[in-house]
């Protein structure tokens, strides 16, 4: 086995052991990734609030964007992190799973959309209302789908 392979199964396995042989570390991890995609994903369904007109009409959505974006990067590297270390321990599990697979698939054109079209219309000075709403509409359309298939993977 090349050295780098094996370097690789000692820190799936060491991860994997410490995640699946202890009471506490599978549940905390959950925890992690669960609040981290709480604080994420509301401080971007704030601003999407504010592109819909739904709320905060004494600040555009470009302060909003400026408020929340710190809290998103955060939530975004814990929820990345944990979700590395959740699906390290059963990837027998994920792998085959087509509810996991539609997540990763959803959560990469989320992440993607998020910084580049997302946060475009919400820091221009005057985007068009049509099209506001119809960026804040599929951010919160690929959220809420990540969210669902994060919930549904034990399920199928």
């Amino acid at each position: 086995m090349p050295r780098e392979a094996s370097k690789r199964m000692f820190l799936q396995n060491a991860v994997a052991d410490a995640l699946n042989n202890t009471e506490w570390a599978f549940p905390l991890a959950e925890c992690f990734h669960i609040g981290g995609f709480a604080i994420g994903v509301g401080s971007i369904v704030l601003v999407d609030f504010r592109l819909l007109n739904l709320g905060f009409r004494r600040v555009t959505a470009a302060q909003m964007l400026r408020y929340t974006e710190p809290w998103t990067l955060i939530a975004l590297v814990f929820v990345l992190f944990s979700g590395a270390a959740l699906y390290i321990s059963q990837t027998f599990v994920y792998i085959p799973n087509p509810v996991f697979q539609a997540k990763m698939v959803t959560l990469i054109v989320a992440i993607i959309f998020n910084f580049t079209i997302h946060r475009k219309i919400a820091s221009s000075p005057n985007p068009s209302p049509g099209l506001s709403k119809l960026v804040a509409m599929v951010s919160l359309l690929l959220w809420v789908g990540i969210v669902y298939c994060g919930i549904f993977i034990a399920f199928v």
